[in-house]
């Protein structure tokens, strides 16, 4: 089956083959009585592009999760009802990433006290489909959920729109940590945490929180996170956690989904689930547990710290090294319960 759409995603970088450089728009046009569904083509005229998949019903467009769901490649493996499931967006060429990862955080030391998986999230390359190294990847593993969208900064929106969707109709987790590949998450702790200490079972949504003042809509063109007035007219983004993780509980991943059928997104995906969780009445709760910069962490923070952005393949194995010393060499240090 063919991605459903390729298209300029970044200044200097096209998100398509030599022979298409269209948009495809999928709409649902509402009637007084029902909905009906129908395709079209148009050409993709601005400097950046950006798969859309919407209904347009009573003047409001959203996702259309049916069609984003179709693909015929084979979807992973996953256990109902563990209490975590980590979403990693990746992309095609990023193997190394991807093997780092199972190496280090994603790799089981014996049998965890609390069930947990890890999902990387990835699009289509080329026209042609996803590319032969990337199925047998999936056959070795059984961890790579495809999309059926060009894989490409700009289309982020909706790998993540997809992993979510299908992990909570799929698999059905307590929570959902999503994150990057270049990124190392506390396996060790996370679950633990969550299934212990986290006294929000229900309404969560963390992550480390841009303030006011970081949040304002790129308008430049040039930019890979410019935003049209179309995609969203306000000149700044409601409160929103940073995209390399944040943690949703099932009740409020299933409800910023309901809201996504109905609200445009926009192609910066942190950003357009800060938008999803204010609509559907979610407040983010802002959490040092996650951060942005990758520093000479102790091994005792990491008694604390849940994801660290910005960790090469050597760093992610000092980062899993430290993860394991801190079980046995702070067990004085006094253990932080709370989110902050």
């Amino acid at each position: 089956m063919k991605p459903m759409s390729f298209s300029r995603c970044v200044s200097g970088l096209v998100c398509a083959s030599a022979l298409t450089s269209s948009l495809l728009l999928l709409k649902l046009f509402a009637s007084m009585n029902h909905i009906q569904e129908h395709t079209e083509r148009t050409l993709n005229q601005g400097p950046h592009g950006f798969l859309e998949l919407f209904t347009t019903v009573k003047h409001r467009t959203g996702i259309h999760f049916k069609l984003l769901l179709n693909t015929f490649h084979e979807p992973p493996f996953c256990l109902k009802g563990q209490v975590l499931m980590i979403l990693v967006t990746s992309a095609p060429w990023h193997l190394k990433q991807r093997n780092a990862i199972r190496n280090t955080w994603a790799k089981k030391h014996g049998a965890p006290r609390h069930s947990w998986q890890v999902l990387f999230l990835i699009g289509q390359r080329s026209e042609m489909g996803i590319s032969p190294e990337v199925l047998q990847e999936q056959q070795t593993f059984g961890d790579i959920l495809v999309g059926n969208y060009a894989d490409c900064y700009r289309n982020l929106t909706l790998k993540v729109m997809h992993g979510l969707k299908w992990s909570v109709e799929t698999c059905e987790p307590q929570f959902i940590l999503k994150t990057d590949d270049d990124c190392f998450v506390n396996t060790d702790r996370l679950p633990w945490f969550l299934a212990e200490y986290n006294d929000l079972k229900t309404n969560l949504y963390a992550g480390s929180l841009f303030v006011q003042g970081k949040r304002h809509v790129i308008r430049d063109p040039l930019s890979k996170w410019y935003v049209s007035r179309e995609e969203y007219w306000e000149d700044e983004y409601p409160p929103y956690a940073s995209g390399i993780g944040y943690v949703l509980s099932a009740d409020a991943a299933r409800r910023i989904l309901e809201v996504a059928e109905r609200v445009r997104p926009v192609p910066m995906e942190d950003a357009y689930v800060g938008i999803l969780a204010k609509e559907a009445g979610i407040s983010v709760k802002s959490s040092g547990r996650f951060t942005k910069h990758n520093v000479n962490w102790r091994v005792c923070n990491y008694r604390y710290l849940m994801v660290i952005h910005h960790l090469d393949v050597r760093e992610l194995q000092v980062a899993q090294e430290n993860m394991i010393k801190a079980r046995t060499s702070c067990t004085e240090t006094q253990e932080i319960t709370r989110w902050k």
